[in-house]
């Protein structure tokens, strides 16, 4: 009997907190008060309370501000997203606006867009100079030169707007027409210059030869970098080049399956290019699948700002023995961001891989050695560590 009774009180007192939990569930709900804050003042601890001292500051600043008006929650909720992410792991794990997404979308994924093919450094006082004419491009046809400066976009000043503002402004349907107001160095007013958009597919690949070596430079990962430095390699090969330098000096990297198809274009099928790895220790293990397209010497020039997929490709290289390294430690970034899209059009990047070259080896942080050292000149004007390269490939690698 006092064992039933003992049982029988267990019971009540498990009702007892389930309808402690109910009623504050309930009461949270009625009064719209976060049920996190009134599960914590209860002694209720199995709800995460982490946010607990945010939301608080938030109610006082809505409640007691003198202005009603003055936390714009959107606002808010981007600032304290942008605030957090840094912390998790230096950068990586990001936002992007909606806005921020959409131009990563063109400018990166898929590596085109619709506008006039400029790039500009960032405005300034009201003037935003162009840093590059894309040749070919429509604004190269209508006469926009390097170093104008726009002041304006179709009549309307760019003061007070970011540089992703003005972007947007500049950019639109293939087709349509904008009009530029720039400031020229040697004239006495502003000239207007009126362009019709375009499909601009962005230069990544740059190519040209010295003497017997094909040197190609790629600058980013994007969708389009394969088939650009596909037909890079082909024209080299009708030029009968006996080797070629691969300049991936300063390129940040892009995307991963852009990387692997690039290693396709120097191993044969079925060969390890990067494992990946999860947080539990799975591993996935990426591999070639189409024909070589270049079978000869093969070098790559690296420096402290090569990273991410550019580290795949010369790591897989190296490991390989397809490919000699030349230049200085790269920068080390040995993680995969993941892109999680959000329902308004933002988007959040989370690290949720790290990877390793095909022989094991993790370079985040540490980067990727080079075979030869070949350091940079302090003087910028003079490409040094490019032409030790070139002299590097020439004495080493071909036969002359």
């Amino acid at each position: 009997m006092e064992v039933k009774q003992r049982h029988n009180r267990r019971w009540l007192s498990r009702l007892g907190v389930l309808a402690l939990v109910s009623i504050v569930f309930f009461v949270g709900v009625l009064l719209g008060t976060n049920l996190r804050q009134i599960a914590h003042r209860f002694g209720i601890n199995w709800v995460d309370n982490s946010f607990a001292k945010l939301e608080a500051i938030y109610e006082w600043v809505k409640l007691y501000h003198v202005d009603p008006n003055a936390l714009d929650p959107e606002r808010a909720v981007e600032d304290a997203i942008r605030g957090m992410l840094p912390h998790v792991d230096g950068g990586y794990t990001r936002y992007e606006s909606a806005e921020e997404a959409k131009e990563f979308n063109q400018s990166t994924l898929e590596g085109k867009y619709s506008g006039v093919g400029i790039q500009s450094k960032p405005p300034v006082g009201g003037e935003m100079e162009v840093e590059i004419v894309f040749r070919g491009s429509p604004a190269e046809a209508s006469g926009v030169k390097v170093r104008d400066k726009i002041i304006a976009v179709d009549g309307q000043t760019i003061v007070g707007l970011t540089q992703t503002e003005i972007n947007s402004r500049i950019r639109g349907e293939a087709g349509t027409e904008v009009t530029l107001t720039v400031l020229r160095e040697g004239e006495p007013t502003p000239l207007n210059i009126t362009i019709r958009r375009g499909v601009i597919t962005l230069p990544v690949v740059d190519y040209w030869t010295d003497g017997e070596i094909g040197i190609v430079a790629m600058n980013r990962f994007t969708e389009t970098a394969p088939g650009q430095l596909k037909e890079a390699i082909l024209e080299l090969k009708k030029k009968e080049v006996k080797a070629i330098l691969f300049d991936l000096r300063s390129n940040g990297g892009g995307l991963l399956y852009s990387a692997q198809e690039i290693v396709d274009f120097f191993l044969p099928p079925g060969q390890v290019i990067v494992r990946q790895v999860d947080r539990y220790g799975n591993e996935e293990v990426l591999v070639t699948r189409a024909d070589t397209i270049w079978d000869g010497p093969l070098a790559i020039l690296l420096n402290g700002a090569s990273a991410s997929a550019s580290e795949v490709v010369a790591g897989a290289l190296q490991d390989h023995g397809r490919a000699v390294l030349l230049g200085e430690v790269s920068f080390g970034k040995g993680t995969v961001q993941v892109p999680y899209p959000l329902t308004d059009g933002s988007r959040l990047w989370i690290t949720q891989y790290r990877y390793l070259t095909p022989n094991g080896r993790d370079i985040h942080k540490k980067g990727l050695t080079p075979d030869y050292v070949i350091e940079q000149w302090e003087d910028v004007q003079v490409d040094e560590q490019l032409r030790q390269a070139v002299k590097y490939v020439r004495e080493n690698m071909i036969g002359n």
